[in-house]
């Protein structure tokens, strides 16, 4: 395989706008309690992409950000190194939509989590495909729970490998689970493999919500740092 994009947030001073959206509003799914802001507090450097989520006057601002329309892919393995908050409520995430939703809207056109963990649910993170017929509204998700303990206290390594057949899950070079196409009485057709289009990348920190749970407020600011990411083709 070969470095297709390499995004170095260590050495980085400001956000790349050719190939990042930053997404803003006050209404999100899953009951989330957070409204996602533009805003240097809420997102900086410092060795490092920091997604810093606030508390204040009862308002939680955080930050969510994504390259659909300008930078996706096809098959090949991302690397993303990152360290997730601790506090109770904090829901950060690692994860790809499809660029053209060629099989419709979600969860028709797949969603490939790369990582997701809950501070609810301290160093446990979750590994998660979802698709028309295998999603979480109907609890037939591809779900794999991982624990990795001090999850929260450090640097991580959460990696895809993603090919026509197969999207294999790794944390630290460490290949946690495998899911193939049409394995184990899953679908094999559009509705249960949907991933054999253009993927686009999203990184966020949402608050509370079905997922999130119960909120600490005593615990903010939150930090959600990315330091590196890197896709090979």
């Amino acid at each position: 395989m070969k470095l297709l994009k390499h995004f170095d947030f260590s050495n980085d001073t400001e956000l790349d706008l050719n190939y990042w959206n930053i997404e803003v509003g006050d209404r999100w799914a899953n009951a989330e309690k957070q409204h996602y802001v533009n805003t240097k507090e809420n997102l900086y450097f410092d060795d490092g992409l920091v997604i810093n989520a606030t508390l204040k006057d009862g308002i939680y601002d955080s930050t969510r950000l994504n390259t659909k329309g300008k930078f996706f892919f096809k098959y090949g393995r991302i690397d993303i190194i990152a360290k997730v908050p601790k506090g109770r409520g904090t829901w950060p995430a690692l994860w790809m939509m499809s660029e053209e939703s060629k099989y419709g809207h979600w969860p028709n056109s797949g969603e490939i989590d790369i990582m997701e963990h809950i501070g609810n649910d301290l160093d446990n993170t979750f590994l998660c495909l979802h698709t028309e017929v295998h999603n979480h509204k109907l609890n037939t998700q591809y779900h794999t729970d991982y624990f990795l303990e001090g999850m929260s206290d450090n640097f991580h390594t959460y990696s895809i490998d993603w090919n026509s057949s197969s999207i294999t899950y790794l944390i630290n070079n460490k290949e946690i689970i495998k899911y193939t196409k049409g394995k184990d009485g899953y679908d094999s057709s559009p509705k249960g493999w949907p991933f054999d289009e253009n993927f686009y990348l999203i990184m966020n920190l949402a608050i509370g919500g079905h997922k999130g749970g119960e909120i600490d407020n005593s615990s903010f600011p939150q930090k959600f740092i990315i330091k590196d990411i890197k896709i090979f083709q």
